[in-house]
Formats: structure tokens, sequence, C-alpha cells
């Protein structure tokens, strides 16, 4: 049985992303906030894992998460998830193919989650499911822009800056060869730029 609390982080994470039409809405969003499980993932846990065929929409209660796609037998972290945001497979959520990524925790985390069978079971009944993942998917899409006009106009330190911000203990969860790649830049440059940062000591 999920908790009060969990439900309205839930809710008001899902209202974030929600353009209420109706008063109905708000009724609906918690109902379906109601639907979702909770889970608990230790260290390197999957959420989702490469070739999956079903998949699931997640939120993150607590913790940290990164997306990782493999090229050439090496894993490239692709995104980053952190407490209040959704985190979910693009192929499986999305386009209802097999995953082509992998995502795992960071550190323990607390995730709340409902898979796509039940996000369109919802639709059924009402419009709540779809228009989530309508949603989702135009937020995906400008955060995938965002992030890419950042990578090309910002330099390697302020890039590094900005990811510090987003992510405080960053520089705790992430080895430095996959901070340096999900950058962009040299391990090189990251040692030198965290040392004209400050956090050579970190």
């Amino acid at each position: 049985m999920i908790s009060r609390q969990d439900q309205e982080s839930i809710y008001y994470g899902i209202l974030a992303h929600f353009i209420v039409e109706k008063e109905s809405d708000k009724d609906d969003l918690e109902s379906l906030s109601s639907e979702f499980s909770i889970r608990y993932c230790d260290t390197g846990q999957s959420l989702w894992s490469l070739g999956l065929d079903s998949g699931d929409l997640h939120f993150v209660l607590d913790g940290a998460f990164g997306e990782y796609l493999k090229d050439n037998g090496q894993n490239h972290l692709l995104r980053l998830y952190r407490k209040g945001k959704f985190s979910f497979s693009e192929d499986l959520l999305i386009y209802n193919s097999t995953s082509q990524t992998s995502c795992k925790a960071l550190v323990p985390s607390k995730v709340a989650s409902i898979s796509r069978d039940r996000l369109l079971q919802l639709t059924s009944i009402n419009d709540i499911g779809s228009r989530l993942i309508s949603a989702l998917i135009n937020f995906s899409m400008t955060e995938y822009r965002n992030t890419t006009y950042e990578m090309l106009q910002n330099t390697g330190q302020n890039r590094l800056k900005a990811a510090l911000e987003q992510f405080p203990d960053l520089l705790n969860i992430i080895p430095r060869r996959e901070l340096a790649d999900y950058l962009g830049i040299s391990r090189a440059s990251l040692f030198r730029t965290l040392k004209l940062i400050g956090y050579d000591k970190v």
C-alpha cells in the first residue's frame, strides 16, 4: 500500500508536467498517483536493463539513477535522474520496442513505478495516462534539445558547474571516467576543471 506522503510526491511530480484542463483532471491525477508501487534499489541495481521488452514509468522519490548506452562494449552515461524526476526508457514506454539502454541506481534509492500496460489500461477509463505519456515525450525532447545546445555552446567548465548545481553530490556517485564522458571532455580536462573550481580534493 502506497503511503499518503509518497502519493502526494508522485501527484505533484505529475502535475509539474501536466496541464489541468478541467477540475476532474485533479481527481484523475490523484487516482493515477495511487496506482504506483514502491521499490527500493541498492547501489548498482537495475531499474531497467538492455534488451528488456516491457517497461515502466518511474518516479524517483529518493536517490539518483544513471541511464547508460552500451557502445563497443563500453557503457556511456546518457542521462542522470534525481529525486523528484520521472525516468523511463523511451524505447519501452514510447515506442513499445526492446530497450537500447540500461538504468541503474547510483546510490541507495527509492522509486515509484507503474507499468506501461497499466497506463494504457487507465487510458480506457480516462485519457490521463496517454496525456501524461505525451507530456513526458515533449519534456524529454525539450530536455534533449536543451542539453545538446548546452553541450555545443558551453565550455567544459560551465557544463561541469551546471551538472554540480543539479547534482551537488555528483562527484561522490559518478566515477571520474564516466563523468568526463558524460560532459564530453577528457579526464585530464575534467581534473583541471575540478581544480580550477575548487573540487580537486573531492
